[in-house]
C-alpha cells in the first residue's frame, strides 16, 4: 500500500517525503473507553460489538510483591493484548479518525505503524501534518516517540 501511494505521487512530483511515525507502547496505552466509543460509530453487527465489549471490560489484575504479598484486584481499563488476533484491528480502529489535513497527503496505517506521505507539490507541509498528528495522539492517549521517527 505504501509503495502504491508513493508511485502514484511520483507520477506528478519529483519527490515524496515519507515520515515513519512510531507510537510508544501503543498497544499498552489504548484506553478501552476510547476504542469502544470509536467502534460504536462503525457499522458492526451488535453481536460482534458485544463480544468486543466483553473482551475488553470486567478484567482485573493483581500484583505480587517481593515478600509474596498480593495487591488488591484492580480493573484493567487500558491496553490491548499485542499477541491477540483482535489487537491490530483495535489499534486500526483507534486510528480510524486520524486523517491528513490535506487531501494531497496520505497516511498509511497498520496496527501501531503510521506512515505520512507528502509529495513535492502539496498545500500542507510535512511539519504541519505532523503537528496535527501529535495533537491527535495527545487527545487519544498515545505518545509519539520522536527518537524512533524516521524522515
Amino acid at each position: 500500500m505504501l509503495m502504491h501511494h508513493v508511485m502514484l505521487m511520483l507520477e506528478s512530483n519529483s519527490y515524496v517525503r515519507c515520515l515513519l511515525i512510531d507510537c510508544s507502547k501503543a498497544f499498552d496505552t489504548v484506553r478501552h473507553s476510547l476504542v469502544l466509543a470509536k467502534l460504536s460509530t462503525l457499522d458492526i453487527p451488535p453481536a460482534i460489538l458485544n463480544w468486543i465489549v466483553h473482551f475488553l471490560t470486567g478484567r482485573t489484575q493483581v500484583t505480587k510483591g517481593p515478600d509474596s504479598t498480593l495487591s488488591g484486584f484492580l480493573p484493567i481499563t487500558q491496553s490491548i493484548i499485542q499477541g491477540s488476533g483482535i489487537g491490530p484491528t483495535l489499534c486500526i480502529t483507534m486510528e480510524s479518525d486520524l486523517q491528513p489535513v490535506s487531501a494531497m497527503n496520505v497516511l498509511v496505517k497498520y496496527a501501531d505503524d503510521t506512515n505520512l506521505l507528502v509529495p513535492e507539490k502539496t498545500d500542507v507541509s510535512l511539519a504541519d501534518e505532523f503537528t496535527q498528528i501529535i495533537a491527535w495522539a495527545d487527545k487519544n492517549n498515545l505518545k509519539i516517540n520522536p527518537e524512533k521517527n524516521k524522515n
